[in-house]
């Protein structure tokens, strides 16, 4: 995320095959969906469809081949897919990547992200409110 003061804007790679729905297995994704969001705008920018390596093996991941995947989202600050291994996981969050897992409608998941980081915008505890809230 670009941060709080200016213009929170930030990338989501989406497995998908049919630009509509999460679908995607993150190491059998062989296309993501690049999109971006400006938390100040409402709705999102298509940046590209991006084309990375996969594998189809489930069982024993290659990590080759996932970070080549990892390495060619490195613009983005979440990985949004229906599915992926606990390795892919924490591979994802050593290289400052957000992984997401939702199975529905690629419009329903952005608008819960897009929900998700306006509350953490209005949450912050290194900000201070003149206004106190009552909880």
């Amino acid at each position: 995320m670009n941060g709080y003061g200016g213009s929170m804007k930030y990338r989501i790679a989406i497995g998908t095959d049919d630009l509509v729905n999460v679908t995607e297995h993150f190491g059998q994704c062989s296309c993501f969906l690049i999109i971006e969001i400006d938390q100040k705008e409402e709705g999102y920018v298509v940046i590209e469809k991006r084309e990375t390596a996969h594998t189809f093996s489930c069982g024993e991941h290659q990590n080759k081949v996932i970070l080549e995947k990892i390495k060619s989202l490195h613009d983005c600050q979440i990985v949004l897919v229906k599915q992926m291994g606990g390795q892919t996981e924490k591979l994802l969050i050593h290289n400052n990547l957000i992984p997401l897992q939702y199975q529905g409608t690629i419009l329903e998941a952005l608008r819960k992200i897009q929900n998700y980081y306006l509350k953490q915008i209005f949450y912050r505890k290194d900000v201070t409110y003149e206004h106190k809230f009552s909880e």
